[in-house]
């Protein structure tokens, strides 16, 4: 369902179809109440692994294996939803920017540029960030310290299970991820 509330791409862009889709529906079953949020994130930090650069990899636009395409658009994703709500003090995230995307008239049946797009998601959200992280990762391979990424979210696995640190500098963002949506019936 997530593919059909967003624009067809050219071969370049397909990271960022099957990175929305891989990224969105776990969160999307979460927030509808037929997922918890423990699994969404041991689904995150079991998969986004597999999307990180490999030797010889030139970016997300030009690198087209199945880890990059699915995981690698999973980890844009990712740290554009972390990086909006965190400069937006958790008013906003991804969600709003594709939400602004579909209202704006986009769909399976578009095709539109991958940069009309994230202005428009920009736009919505009030901070450049989908503009800045494509910027820096659509044709140079850029290292994601995942570690660091969940301490400081305050998730990680343990002996097999997931555990939550609430006091993580990050948590109220981790939480605000798999939260319920609110609306406020406009966008910027």
């Amino acid at each position: 369902m997530v593919h059909l509330a967003f624009p067809s791409q050219v071969p370049a862009h397909l990271w960022i179809e099957e990175g929305i889709a891989t990224y969105v529906e776990p969160i999307a079953r979460a927030q509808a109440g037929k997922m918890n949020a423990t699994e969404v994130w041991r689904q995150l930090i079991d998969g986004v692994p597999k999307g990180l650069p490999r030797s010889g990899d030139k970016g997300l636009d030009n690198t087209h294996t199945w880890g990059r395409t699915y995981w690698g658009g999973a980890l844009f994703c990712l740290l554009a939803d972390i990086e909006i709500r965190r400069r937006t003090d958790n008013k906003y995230g991804l969600q709003d920017a594709l939400r602004a995307v579909t209202f704006s008239g986009g769909s399976i049946e578009q095709k539109w540029p991958l940069e009309e797009i994230i202005k428009i998601g920009d736009s919505a959200v009030g901070v450049p960030v989908l503009s800045e992280l494509y910027q820096s990762m659509r044709a140079t391979s850029v290292e994601t310290d995942l570690p660091g990424l969940w301490r400081k979210l305050g998730v990680e696995i343990k002996n097999g299970k997931v555990i939550f640190d609430d006091d993580a500098p990050l948590a109220a963002v981790r939480k605000a991820i798999t939260a319920s949506p609110h609306y406020e019936g406009s966008f910027r």
